[in-house]
């Protein structure tokens, strides 16, 4: 997980609120975390919010999303970039994804300066229903052709911080790039399902980041567990970018 995600282009609002086609096209991304996060913070939007052992695919039989969920205070959105152009079509990167490929080991754990999370949980499922909640969302991802969703969470041992990031397999980076933009939303009527979170995810301040990277949507989603922070704060912020760097899809790009 090192390479950067492209920063936030645009951003969605409610209420209140490493390796590309070439491995130096992402790489080269690494030394600007600086000004990454200092646009994100620009990008945040504040809303009110409402409300290892990979477990067995679920079948794509388009149940319902659950009707209730946590969703983020302060969400942030990125269109894909040309780094990912090889694989902005699934047809031109047809094979499914791989828990090989989504949940290797190098990915069990996620540090931020002296902070390490964990990975507690991950899944794969071909409903992609299961990754979200609110029949809105659930509509849109089966309108956008997704076949895929992956799902992990991270949490330190002192349970102080949580990370869930969530990786969808859309139809094309069109697709993508409406899905991260409108998912913020109205998110008192659904967003992504975070898998088995721990108790405090989803109550009082958290945010969250959609990337559309080609066809493929990832969004991550970090919180302090007592509830607290706002949108400055840089822990979470930093938690969110390596969130953001999902090594299946880097390793798609870079082998595109």
């Amino acid at each position: 997980m090192r390479a950067e995600p492209v920063p936030p282009q645009r951003r969605s609002g409610g209420r209140r609120a490493k390796r590309g086609p070439s491995a130096g096209a992402l790489f080269g991304a690494a030394g600007v975390l600086a000004v990454v996060v200092a646009m994100i913070v620009g990008a945040l939007v504040i809303v009110d919010r409402s409300g290892g052992t990979a477990k067995p695919s679920a079948s794509a039989d388009g149940s319902p999303a659950e009707s209730s969920g946590p969703s983020p205070v302060s969400y942030s959105s990125s269109a894909s970039a040309k780094a990912y152009a090889r694989i902005a079509q699934r047809s031109a990167d047809a094979a499914p994804l791989t828990s090989a490929e989504l949940f290797p080991s190098s990915a069990s754990s996620v540090t931020v300066d002296k902070l390490k999370l964990s990975r507690t949980d991950k899944r794969l499922d071909r409903d992609c229903s299961a990754a979200a909640w609110g029949d809105a969302v659930a509509t849109r991802l089966r309108a956008d052709g997704c076949t895929q969703a992956a799902r992990t969470t991270y949490v330190d041992g002192k349970k102080q911080y949580a990370l869930a990031v969530v990786v969808f397999n859309l139809a094309g980076s069109a697709k993508s790039n409406d899905f991260v933009d409108v998912l913020g939303n109205g998110r008192g009527g659904g967003f992504v399902a975070p898998l088995d979170p721990p108790d405090g995810f989803g109550d009082g301040f958290s945010m969250a980041r959609g990337l559309a990277m080609g066809h493929y949507a990832v969004v991550s989603w970090a919180q302090r567990l007592d509830g607290k922070g706002d949108e400055q704060d840089e822990t979470l912020l930093s938690l969110i970018i390596e969130g953001g760097k999902a090594p299946a899809v880097l390793g798609r790009a870079a082998r595109s």
